[in-house]
């Protein structure tokens, strides 16, 4: 009777508990992205973007990213880059449980650049990202390719041109 009263024990403690394919809505990402060249300008930098994920198919992106501005003709200095902050809105184009390969995101940010620097900037980008949900592995690759705008305060003409990164989401 111990044994049996201990096993219904045990069974009961079970029900309460999770399944692994609950997902925590919250993800972090850090990439490497390089836009094309135009106007004599292109651009490399480093992002960090947090999100969540309030519903299935939609996302809520907090980003920062730092830039480097390369001109044509070299002269690359300190002054030659700048911080942005801002913020994005994704929708999932696919998602992993209707197409195994992965996830394929839509995405829309707006940035502004903190500080004064010669390239002060706001940010506009559009961009489809690939990246694969897996229980069993905690990092997943996120590749990127977009178009991006922006729209400079100082002296530099305007940017636009397309963008892709690669980088790590957990």
């Amino acid at each position: 009777m111990k044994k049996i009263g201990i096993m219904m024990l045990l069974c009961m403690l079970a029900i309460g508990v999770q399944a692994q394919e609950e997902r925590c809505p919250l993800h972090y990402e850090g990439s490497f992205s390089m836009g094309a060249s135009s106007k004599d300008l292109s651009f490399m930098g480093a992002n960090i973007d947090l999100g969540y994920s309030p519903i299935d198919r939609l996302s809520i992106h907090a980003l920062a990213h730092s830039d480097f501005f390369i001109p044509k003709l070299g002269a690359t200095k300190d002054y030659n880059n700048a911080v942005n902050l801002g913020g994005g809105i994704g929708y999932q184009l696919l998602n992993n449980k209707n197409w195994r390969m992965g996830t394929l995101e839509l995405r829309g940010t707006l940035t502004t650049s903190l500080g004064s620097s010669t390239y002060k900037n706001t940010s506009y980008g559009v961009g489809l990202y690939f990246y694969k949900h897996s229980n069993a592995q905690r990092f997943q690759p996120v590749i990127g390719i977009g178009f991006n705008a922006r729209n400079f305060h100082g002296n530099v003409p305007n940017f636009y041109g397309p963008y892709a990164s690669l980088g790590i989401r957990f």
